[in-house]
């Protein structure tokens, strides 16, 4: 009986990973199509108002998916414990002569110095001296092996089965390493990183940043074991597990914590990746200009270096749905991208877009201000709009410095030891994802332009034989001609119903005069094109009453049509 419990609870789990995986794949396709075929700027406000409705479904949708879920402050059985015998601390630096000690001198309250492993990485600086005068053990790179390279040349003078791997600034202090979560059979456990505190709106900026990340995303999914990325600053791993990414890392440093966390929910032996509230502090940018470089140059390219592993998350049934609904939502934001970049400037065309879009998201940020305690002071949630755009500009740099960083990398042939993964297929894919994107983006973007200018001018041109359109006479060209019962009359006259919006009007018009144009078919997107576009042409709501007719001119509610097979 008990197997047999057991057996129905595991098909129970899988069929409901199946489930979910569907309904969040489902919903990514969705959203994304309907960001490309629905996102317009001929009807700006239309277009701002699905930016705000497709930001609701995704930014709104992701909050709202954590909020109601219980924090989990221990996720042990029991009370986590540490055990100093089984963890060797793993430090990887270049040129940190000025942090090391610091470093240092938190890792060996914890461990022995034998237990503590600095890896030198080609440092032209006292950074070796300095560990070796702490006791602990050195490894010096000849050549620069990077962050990953180091670590790997580390596990092999490692004889615990957990490792600590720490960055070079990072201040662990008297934090308690949770060893006991490993033994209970997890995979990897991630801290509770906050920057260091400063009295500037920069540092509280990203403090409120690092907040919302551990107490709204890692703290709602650690009992789950659905951790999505343990920081590159502190995590805790099994020994075994990091041997086995040596042949499956691929080496860049962009997004190297997440590549490290995915592989180990991928190959590790555990069931999964969870968080302690253990603090850690770690020293933050502390100039506009070093938050930049770190954003633009190294933590936005994680997406692309990481996309078919964010896939292969997504389509497998093993993983939790809350480990796939945060890698969907950061396919989204890659995947429309593109046309995002290219509509941008349609926010600021309007005092009220940019006032509406700041609201939406002062009111989000508001909302995890309050759910997190309101820990954080009230200028930087007042900021955190402009912040977050901010950011999305890094983004947006760092879309097109991943493709100088791989040329660099494939250049170098730096993908060689990387044996059990197939980097350049993955590359590959990647790249051919982002050009096919940005070629439907930008054709998308000069239809819409040229449709804006066509509207604008007045007239639109026709390059077939029958010569120019013509909205006064309604003479068209042949393909789209109207049958003699549409041009009998001059008026599409609309009967107002209760409840109806300007779009189902613009719509009854439209539908009327295509019912009695069977040789003129509209796709959905042409109807909602044309739709929008007549939207404008109508008077003002407040003029609508139900029982009242809409008189249109039927050469109005033709060129819409027109417009939209144009497109």
């Amino acid at each position: 009986m008990a197997w047999a419990r057991r057996t129905m609870v595991g098909w129970g789990r899988w069929t409901g990973y199946i489930i979910s995986s569907s309904i969040i794949f489902g919903l990514l396709v969705f959203i994304v199509v309907n960001f490309y075929v629905f996102s317009s700027i001929v009807n700006l406000d239309s277009f701002i108002y699905a930016f705000l409705l497709l930001s609701l479904l995704t930014d709104g949708l992701f909050a709202f998916i954590h909020f109601p879920r219980r924090r989990q402050h221990s996720v042990g059985k029991k009370q986590t414990h540490f055990d100093p015998a089984k963890l060797t601390i793993v430090i990887a630096c270049h040129n940190g002569a000025d942090v090391i000690k610091e470093t240092i001198d938190g890792a060996v309250k914890h461990v022995p110095p034998k237990q503590v492993i600095v890896v030198s990485d080609a440092s032209t600086d006292d950074t070796a001296k300095i560990a070796r005068e702490s006791g602990v053990y050195v490894i010096e790179n000849k050549v620069n092996l990077h962050k990953v390279g180091s670590i790997n040349a580390a596990l092999d003078a490692v004889n615990t089965p957990y490792v600590l791997i720490l960055d070079d600034d990072t201040l662990i202090g008297d934090t308690l390493i949770p060893t006991s979560l490993l033994d209970e059979g997890y995979t990897a456990v991630a801290f509770n990183v906050m920057p260091v505190r400063e009295r500037t709106l920069i540092n509280e900026l990203q403090r409120f940043e690092y907040r919302n990340s551990m107490q709204v995303g890692k703290h709602m999914r650690a009992k789950a074991g659905a951790i999505g990325n343990v920081s590159g600053a502190i995590g805790l791993y099994r020994t075994h597990d990091l041997r086995q990414q040596i042949k499956k890392h691929s080496g860049q440093f962009a997004g190297e914590d997440e590549q490290r966390t995915l592989l180990a929910h991928m190959y590790g032996e555990g069931k999964g990746i969870t968080y302690t509230d253990s603090l850690v502090l770690t020293k933050p940018p502390a100039t506009y200009r070093e938050l930049f470089r770190q954003r633009a140059f190294s933590w936005s390219l994680s997406v692309p270096e990481l996309f078919i592993l964010y896939w292969r998350v997504l389509l497998s049934p093993r993983y939790h749905f809350l480990l796939k609904a945060e890698k969907s939502y950061l396919l989204y934001i890659y995947l429309t991208d593109p046309l995002r970049m290219l509509f941008a400037w349609a926010l600021i065309l309007r005092p009220v877009h940019i006032i509406t879009t700041y609201v939406f998201y002062l009111l989000l940020n508001t909302a995890i201000w309050l759910r997190i305690g309101r820990q954080d002071t009230l200028r930087a949630i007042i900021f955190s709009p402009l912040y977050t755009l901010s950011m999305t500009v890094c983004r947006f740099i760092g879309y097109f410095y991943w493709l100088v960083e791989k040329a660099r990398y494939l250049g170098k042939r730096r993908y060689r030891p990387v044996t059990e993964r197939r980097l350049l297929l993955e590359y590959s894919l990647t790249f051919l994802v982002i050009a096919v994107s940005w070629v439907i983006s930008a054709q998308h973007f000069v239809n819409d332009m040229q449709l804006l200018s066509d509207i604008r001018s007045g007239s639109l041109s026709n390059n077939s034989e029958s010569g120019a359109f013509n909205y006064t006479s309604i003479s068209v060209a042949p393909s789209i001609a109207l049958s003699n019962a549409a041009v009998s009359s001059d008026v599409v006259s609309v009967l107002m119903e209760q409840g109806d919006t300007p779009r189902a009007v613009a719509d009854k018009a439209i539908n009327e005069v295509l019912i009695q144009s069977p040789s003129i078919t509209l796709g959905d997107a042409q109807r909602w094109k044309a739709d929008m576009w007549l939207v404008g042409q109508l008077p003002s709501l407040a003029h609508y009453e139900p029982g009242k007719a809409i008189d249109l001119s039927r050469g109005t509610v033709q060129r819409a049509i027109d417009i939209s097979l144009r497109g």
